[in-house]
């Protein structure tokens, strides 16, 4: 493992976009239902109802329910008590732990690279904070367009493939740590696997990952 954020492991394919598969096997509304989601918590920084996306997909409601279903058996998405959608393909309008700034805007995300990944292939400029999970530090990643700020040595991510569930499913998260050390401290217990990867290696990853909704 190096220092320098340009040479780094990156993350395993299986561990980049771990619901591509189901989202494949899905239909066409439950894909049109995700991307109209996805563009309208952008756009408003706040819960997305189903009345709201069957009138911008031009579905019934009938049809916009049972795609949201599908999704959020898939882990694509979460909805709120109240059915409306509060987050898509890893942006979230509820208080987490990883915070992001878009444009001002105030979001959250399911893990570390979706802060990275999101703003890459939105091509905006953003801030994702969290916190090193080895010692609790705060941390501020600055984004400028498509790619990370310089200046930000040893920060890694490292991708744990059975951590948080969503929608009754084991899904992998990712962090950002203050160095290479934490990392392998925090690596070293419990079920920590995944490799670590740099910011540009992530950005990049993120551009593809996020592609069909952005």
């Amino acid at each position: 493992m190096t220092s320098n954020d340009d040479h780094d492991t990156t993350v395993p394919d299986d561990d980049r976009d771990p619901i591509a598969g189901l989202l494949d096997r899905l239909g066409g509304d439950a894909t049109l239902v995700r991307r109209t989601a996805f563009t309208r918590l952008r756009a408003t920084a706040a819960p997305v109802d189903v009345a709201t996306l069957a009138a911008e997909c031009d579905l019934t409601l009938h049809e916009v329910e049972t795609a949201l279903s599908d999704l959020v058996s898939a882990g694509a998405i979460t909805r709120s008590p109240a059915g409306a959608v509060v987050a898509v393909g890893g942006l979230s309008v509820v208080p987490a732990r990883h915070h992001l700034r878009l444009d001002g805007q105030q979001y959250w995300t399911w893990c570390a690279f979706d802060g990275i990944g999101i703003p890459a292939a939105l091509e905006v400029d953003a801030v994702v904070e969290t916190r090193c999970p080895t010692c609790g530090r705060a941390l501020v990643v600055p984004r400028r367009g498509r790619s990370p700020t310089r200046g930000q040595p040893g920060r890694r991510m490292a991708a744990r493939r059975t951590l948080r569930e969503r929608a009754g499913r084991l899904l992998p998260e990712a962090n950002l740590f203050c160095d290479a050390t934490h990392l392998a401290a925090w690596g070293s217990t419990g079920d920590h696997e995944g490799a670590p990867a740099s910011l540009v290696e992530l950005t990049d990853t993120g551009k593809a990952t996020w592609a069909d909704i952005t």
